[in-house]
């Protein structure tokens, strides 16, 4: 996935750590092999090269996070879209083997994306992308092969998105520190059965023109206001669901992505480079 991952736990006496890792790649391999736009021979690949009218049977992962995409896109009228690929790619922060879209592919292909029983049909010329929500659920699924193992008091993380178990021993939460943009004041949240999840412009980023260029594209609709907007930080019970509304939200802009989030009834925090932190208002009664 491009990133490194950790499992920090109090593990049931007997549980070592050769078995914990193998429990962990075994998620790892099972989501690169549907997920990956990166794998020429994954699911995603695949279907990103059949002819129109072409269809693909979907294992239960790849619904389940297809589903989740195409919820969070119809929330965001289209903030969300998973079918960028193509743009992504041509920004630079896709893999370039893949094969190129149009580029006036419709910014509404997404909504050609219905799951019939257990297959989608390729309705039109877009390269599919889940991977703004692809790594989220592999945070999931390594929570649930945790608990598969008997482990229920854990921190496990990839790439910087968590989900904790349990507290730890005693009663005392997980801390987890919210990277924060340059001069902004440190974020620490107390997680326990929660997930969280951070998209911004400061890692997968080039500077062009003096304009800051990310792997998010900007919703057409997306309203900046005047603050230097840096990340959207959201807590959900389920991390491919946060996951996909800090894009979601991220791309809808500060002002539209604080009034989608208290719409939705999302806990964010919307962080600057050049102001204090907004919080939305579900995100209020967590803090201190």
């Amino acid at each position: 996935m491009g990133t490194d991952w950790s499992v920090s736990c109090h593990a049931p006496y007997g549980i070592n750590t050769p078995e914990v890792r193998a429990a962990a790649e075994a998620v790892f391999a099972k989501i690169i092999q549907q997920m990956s736009t990166w794998e020429p021979t994954s699911l995603i690949s695949q279907f990103n090269r059949l002819p129109l009218g072409g269809k693909i049977e979907l294992p239960d992962a790849f619904r389940e996070v297809l589903d989740i995409a195409l919820q969070v896109a119809a929330a965001t009228d289209g903030a969300l879209n998973p079918c960028l690929g193509a743009e992504t790619s041509r920004l630079g922060f896709g893999p370039t083997a893949s094969l190129p879209a149009p580029t006036d592919t419709p910014r509404d292909a997404w909504r050609t994306l219905i799951t019939h029983s257990r297959a989608i049909t390729r309705h039109a010329d877009f390269q599919l992308d889940l991977s703004a929500i692809a790594k989220g659920h592999a945070v999931d699924l390594l929570a649930a092969a945790m608990r598969g193992l008997g482990i229920t008091s854990f921190l496990a993380e990839i790439g910087g998105e968590f989900v904790a178990g349990d507290p730890k021993p005693y009663g005392l939460p997980w801390w987890v520190d919210i990277e924060t943009p340059a001069q902004a004041t440190p974020w620490r949240i107390a997680l326990c059965g929660q997930a969280i999840a951070t998209s911004g412009d400061y890692r997968n980023m080039r500077i062009e023109n003096a304009q800051r260029i990310t792997h998010i594209t900007p919703h057409p609709g997306a309203t900046q206001g005047s603050g230097d907007f840096a990340s959207v930080s959201v807590v959900h019970p389920a991390c491919a669901m946060a996951d996909a509304w800090a894009t979601g939200l991220f791309a809808s802009g500060p002002k539209t992505g604080l009034d989608l989030a208290n719409e939705n009834g999302i806990a964010a925090l919307f962080q600057f480079r050049d102001q204090a932190a907004q919080a939305s208002n579900a995100l209020k009664p967590l803090q201190n």
